[in-house]
C-alpha cells in the first residue's frame, strides 16, 4: 500500500502521517494478535485458526475495497491483520514441529521468501494496478486468492490435540497497552518528547511492559509467552538481529516509492518497479541461503550477509546528495542479496535453539516483533519525514517557505544538467503532494 500514500492523500485531503496509518495499522493488528499464537495453537485446532483467519483477510478486504474514507480503510485493514496474524505463525510452527531439522533452513528460507517477498513487491503491484486501474483493485484482485489459497490451506490442514487452557487476559491488556501507547508516541515525535501524547506515551509503554514482564514471571500456570526463552543467548541474539534486518527492509520499501513519486515526479508505476529487481532476486535466494544454511552451517551466510547490507547502507549513505532511479535500484539489489542470506536463516537458527513447547513461544516472538518492527518503523519514517519537510506548525511553514525545502526530497536533489529518467529538481514540482511535504 506505500505507493497508494500520495494518492490516498489527494484523495482524502490528508498528510502522509495520516496515511501511513493504513500500513502502521494493519503490522500492528498483527502483531497483538501474534501475540495469542502460542495460546491459539495450544487450546484450537489448526483447521479453526486456519478457517478464521481466511475469513478475516476475505472480509477486511472487501471493506478496504468498498471504503469511502479513510478511517473505513483502517478498520479493513485491522481485520486483515488479525487473519495474517494467525496464520503466520502457524506456519513456522509447522515446518519447525514437522520437518527434520537438516531441511529446515530450506523450507524456512521457501516461507520467509514470500513474506519478505510481500513489502517489496507489493510496491510493484500497487503500482501497476494504481496506473492503469484504480487503488481499490489492490484489494479486488487478492480476494479470489484469499479464497483458493485458503480453501487449500484449510482442506490440507495438519490435525493436531488442543489443550485448552485459562487465557491470561490480564498478560495480553498489558502487551496491548505498551505496544500500542509506544506506537502513538513514535508517530507524535515530530511534535517533541515535551508534547504529552509523546512523553505520556512513553511512560505508559514503559509501565505496561514492566507489568507484562512481571506477569509471565508469576510461579503455575500456562502464559501468553514464556520469556523465560530469552536467557538462551544463541536465540536472543538471532532475534534482535532479524529485528534489526526487518526494520531496514521495511524502511527502504517505505521510503523509495513516496521518493520516487515526491521527489522525482515518477509514476506509481515506476515508483513500483523501483523494488522489482530486489524482489525478484529475494524470491529466488530465499530457498537458496536456507539449502546453503543447510549444507555449510550459518557462518558463511551471515557473515558475507552481513557484509552486503552494510555495502548497501554505505553507498545509500555516501551518494545519498546524487541518487537516481539507477543507482536506487543498483543498491536495492545489493542489499537484498546481504538481507536473503541473512534474514531467514537468523530465524532458523534462533528456533534450533529451542526444544518442545519453547518452539511456540519463540515462533510467536520471532513473528511479532518482525510485524512490530515493520509498524514502529513505518511510523518513525513518516515522522521523520514530517520533521524534516517542516512538521504541522504553521509557523514552521512560513519560515521554511522562505529557504530551500527540506525533509525526504533535500539531500536527494539532483544537480547538473543530465537526469536520467526525466528527473527534475524537486522546486519544480508542482504536484500536490510534493507542497504537502514540502511546506
Amino acid at each position: 500500500m506505500n505507493v497508494t500514500f500520495p494518492t490516498l492523500m489527494g484523495l482524502f485531503h490528508t498528510t502522509l502521517n495520516n496515511v501511513q496509518w493504513i500500513t502502521t495499522a494493519y503490522l500492528l493488528a498483527v502483531t497483538l494478535t501474534i501475540v495469542l499464537a502460542a495460546y491459539l495453537q495450544r487450546s484450537f485446532h489448526y483447521r479453526t485458526i486456519l478457517t478464521v483467519s481466511v475469513l478475516a483477510s476475505f472480509f477486511g478486504g472487501v471493506i478496504c475495497a468498498a471504503a469511502l474514507n479513510l478511517p473505513m480503510i483502517l478498520l479493513g485493514r485491522v481485520i486483515q491483520g488479525a487473519g495474517t496474524g494467525m496464520a503466520l505463525p502457524l506456519l513456522f510452527t509447522i515446518i519447525t514441529t514437522q520437518v527434520p531439522r537438516q531441511q529446515q533452513g530450506t523450507y524456512v528460507g521457501t516461507a520467509g521468501m514470500i513474506i519478505a517477498l510481500a513489502p517489496s513487491l507489493g510496491p510493484t503491484y500497487g503500482g501497476t494496478v494504481l496506473d492503469l486501474l484504480d487503488w481499490r483493485y489492490n484489494f479486488i484482485f487478492t480476494l479470489p486468492l484469499i479464497a483458493i489459497f485458503g480453501w487449500v490451506a484449510i482442506k490440507n490442514a495438519i490435525k493436531n490435540k488442543p489443550e485448552r487452557h485459562r487465557f491470561q487476559l490480564a498478560e495480553y491488556l498489558a502487551i496491548v497497552v505498551s505496544l500500542v501507547a509506544l506506537t502513538l508516541a513514535v508517530n507524535q515525535l515530530d511534535a517533541g518528547l515535551g508534547d504529552p501524547l509523546v512523553s505520556g506515551g512513553l511512560l505508559l509503554f514503559l509501565a505496561a511492559l514492566v507489568a507484562f514482564v512481571v506477569l509471565t514471571r508469576r510461579a503455575g500456570g500456562h502464559h501468553l509467552l514464556n520469556l523465560r526463552i530469552l536467557t538462551n543467548h544463541a536465540f536472543t541474539y538471532s532475534l534482535l538481529i532479524y529485528v534489526f534486518l526487518q526494520l531496514v527492509q521495511i524502511s527502504l520499501t517505505f521510503v523509495i516509492p513516496n521518493l520516487a513519486q515526491l521527489t522525482f515526479n515518477q509514476s506509481a508505476l515506476v515508483a513500483g518497479f523501483l523494488l522489482l529487481a530486489g524482489s525478484l532476486l529475494s524470491s529466488f535466494l530465499g530457498p537458496v541461503m536456507g539449502r546453503l544454511l543447510d549444507d555449510r552451517g550459518p557462518r558463511f551466510p551471515l557473515i558475507a550477509g552481513s557484509l552486503y547490507i552494510m555495502a548497501s547502507l554505505i553507498l545509500f549513505t555516501v551518494f545519498i546528495a546524487h541518487l537516481t532511479i539507477l543507482t536506487i535500484i543498483a543498491f536495492h539489489v545489493l542489499y537484498i542479496l546481504g538481507f536473503s542470506m541473512m534474514y531467514n536463516n537468523t530465524m532458523t537458527l534462533g528456533l534450533q535453539q529451542l526444544n518442545g513447547p519453547q518452539i511456540c513461544d519463540g515462533n510467536a516472538l520471532f513473528n511479532m516483533l518482525q510485524q512490530y518492527a515493520g509498524s514502529i518503523g513505518t511510523a518513525a519514517r513518516a515522522v521523520i519525514i514530517a520533521i524534516g519537510g517542516g512538521g504541522r506548525d504553521s509557523k514552521r511553514r512560513h519560515r521554511s517557505s522562505k529557504r530551500e525545502p527540506v525533509g525526504l526530497h533535500r539531500p536527494l536533489l539532483l544537480h547538473g544538467r543530465h537526469r536520467p529518467f526525466g528527473l527534475r529538481p524537486l522546486s519544480k514540482l508542482k504536484t500536490p503532494t510534493v507542497r504537502a511535504l514540502s511546506c
